[in-house]
């Protein structure tokens, strides 16, 4: 006997949720209301708490990267189980339950469409689809770890995985270049694997915080803009191997919060690299700090 199908279900959002709608390059965000989303067997709706601004979003907004339009940017952020479409399991493969704080995989972007209003960060609420990756984040860590953990973190975690396929980490000494908060995450993960990190990036924000991420300066800077990691032995007098991160797995967002929660993490000043949330409303001023460069990673959070 088959089994039934089960029924969307109605979410009514009261107040409406609010959603910051990308129209294009030269074009104004425009605010829409959303007053109730019909969920799908294994979809989510998640409040959302704090979201960062990355460089695909102002590469987005430059017109630099194609992506379609209308649509709701951000893919970093954490928030809590507002709303189930049945029964839905985490990563862990236990169902989750209301009110319980998540990040998510970050999907490709997504034309705003039909009962598809919520699709990105840049909200007070986003709809995900059945099938992503939902990963439970605790209640310990404050939201401004924990937004970045699907994008650079995630991403960090995916290359340190290719790190270890190819030699232990405590026999590599590995030089990391990249602008932006990826070195640094990178450097931190791959000394609490017991690896030596020497950061190469030319960026100077990141090269005036290696040491407080566990990182020695190398002696000359890399031009590289995207996140490359050089192993080299530490009996060797050569490089090994070239590593550039792949697209982050479910497993390596697992990896990612299992890193940010596990207590030897701390040490790491996390939390500096994240600027003080503006609310949703001034999304258009954080896309502009985020813009001028002085700051890692610009936060808003859509209920402040």
């Amino acid at each position: 006997m088959a089994t039934a199908t089960p029924a969307p279900v109605d979410v009514l959002l009261r107040p409406a949720a609010l959603a910051r709608a990308w129209m294009g390059p030269g074009r104004d965000q425009e605010t829409i209301a959303v007053p109730g989303v019909v969920l799908g067997p294994g979809e989510v709706l998640v409040r959302i708490d704090l979201v960062t601004i990355t460089e695909d979003d102002l590469a987005i907004t430059d017109g630099d990267e194609q992506c379609p339009v209308p649509t709701v940017l951000g893919r970093e952020f954490v928030g809590r189980v507002a709303a189930l479409g049945g029964t839905v399991a985490a990563a862990d493969g236990i169902p989750l339950e209301l009110g319980e704080r998540v990040v998510s995989a970050a999907r490709p972007h997504e034309r705003i469409g039909a009962h598809r209003e919520l699709v990105g960060g840049f909200a007070t609420h986003v709809h995900l689809t059945a099938g992503t990756t939902i990963v439970r984040v605790g209640e310990a860590l404050p939201a401004c770890i924990l937004a970045p953990v699907p994008g650079m973190v995630a991403r960090a975690a995916a290359t340190l995985r290719l790190i270890a396929a190819a030699a232990d980490p405590e026999e590599l000494v590995v030089t990391i270049a990249g602008a932006g908060a990826d070195p640094l995450v990178l450097a931190a993960m791959v000394a609490e694997a017991g690896g030596r990190p020497r950061l190469a990036s030319s960026d100077p924000r990141v090269r005036a915080r290696a040491q407080r991420f566990g990182a020695v300066l190398a002696p000359t800077h890399l031009p590289d803009t995207d996140l490359t990691a050089r192993l080299l032995t530490a009996r060797a007098a050569t490089t090994d191997q070239i590593v550039h991160p792949g697209e982050p797995t479910p497993a390596d967002l697992g990896a990612a919060v299992r890193f940010m929660r596990a207590p030897g993490t701390r040490r790491y000043p996390f939390a500096d690299l994240v600027t003080a949330p503006l609310p949703l409303d001034r999304l258009d001023d954080a896309i502009e700090l985020a813009r001028a460069g002085r700051d890692l990673r610009v936060a808003i959070a859509p209920g402040a």
